[in-house]
């Protein structure tokens, strides 16, 4: 149980493997070569985040996205949530929590804040296998409490890539000016 929670939530968190939990939707993803891409407004998404935008969707809903291999960081593992339709391929493991007992956005987070590092396996090439996968165990509050907790990080998410925006077309106008100045 966390040491820090919202107010009025007292209940104890309980485990759950991921199985339990959670559809796994791994059977839906499609890679295509981006050579065979048609581009178009559906982002496609890897093991790390948006890949491409193509034509089409392998899902449509609201899904915890979970790099499978090829991740480009095994100590902030890539774990995205995702809502609408949206085309995965065959390196990001695709859940949703079950209606009523799991918030995606908490699962989101959840996730973000483990050590996934000690369930990979393989050489080179670490790999979050499905099997393991589905065997995690996850500890969790009430479906109330995982909304307000899956809330307030989204609402911190979005004010982090507001500000990164920000920032991004500061340094467009800083170079602008270094142009014009320094002919």
């Amino acid at each position: 149980m966390p040491p820090v929670r919202f107010s009025g939530h007292i209940n104890e968190w309980k485990n759950f493997k991921v199985s339990e939990i959670t559809e796994i939707y791994d059977n839906l993803r499609i890679p295509i070569a981006a050579s065979e891409r048609e581009y178009g407004k559906t982002p496609y998404y890897g093991a790390n985040g948006i890949q491409d935008y193509v034509n089409g969707y392998t899902h449509d809903g609201e899904f915890v996205l979970i790099a499978e291999d090829g991740a480009n960081d095994l100590i902030n593992y890539p774990v995205n949530y995702v809502r609408g339709k949206i085309w995965v391929n065959n390196h990001a493991h695709v859940l949703s929590g079950r209606s009523n007992v799991l918030n995606n956005s908490f699962l989101a987070v959840r996730i973000k804040a483990m050590n996934i590092s000690k369930f990979l396996v393989g050489g080179g090439r670490a790999k979050l296998n499905g099997n393991i996968l589905k065997d995690i165990s996850l500890q969790i509050p009430s479906i109330d409490e995982q909304t307000k907790i899956g809330n307030f990080f989204k609402q911190l998410d979005e004010s982090i890539e507001l500000q990164e925006k920000k920032v991004e077309r500061l340094k467009q106008v800083k170079k602008s000016f270094l142009q014009k100045m320094f002919v």
